[in-house]
């Protein structure tokens, strides 16, 4: 016994498709001021990183347990932090030095990376 099969149908011409180009919508005063507003906010530059770099540059240098108190985070974020937000990705060069009987000492080397 024959099976049906169904009749293909033909395939759609590709058109290219036109870019629009898209006009800018017009915005109301108020949206305006709001922008306007926005644009003239004050950028925010002090951060935790940014505090933890202040910290490492001072020439007595920082424990972690200063960047703790500094910053509010726990101890394996502060060496986070050190490793791969300072050393790898802005080239600070971390140095540490532990005194005999004391807490080790975290200092940014002279020059960066």
């Amino acid at each position: 016994m024959p099976t049906k099969t169904k009749a293909k149908k033909p395939a759609k011409s590709a058109k290219p498709k036109t870019a629009k180009k898209a006009e800018p919508k017009k915005l109301s005063a108020p949206m305006k001021e709001a922008l306007d507003a926005v644009a003239a906010m004050p950028v925010r530059k002090e951060s935790k990183l940014e505090a933890i770099i202040q910290l490492l540059s001072r020439p007595e240098g920082a424990t972690i347990e200063d960047m703790v108190a500094a910053t509010g985070w726990q101890k394996h974020t502060i060496r986070s932090a050190l490793s791969y937000a300072l050393a790898k990705k802005r080239g600070y060069q971390i140095v540490s030095d532990k005194p005999q009987g004391e807490q080790r000492i975290y200092k940014i080397a002279d020059s960066k990376q």
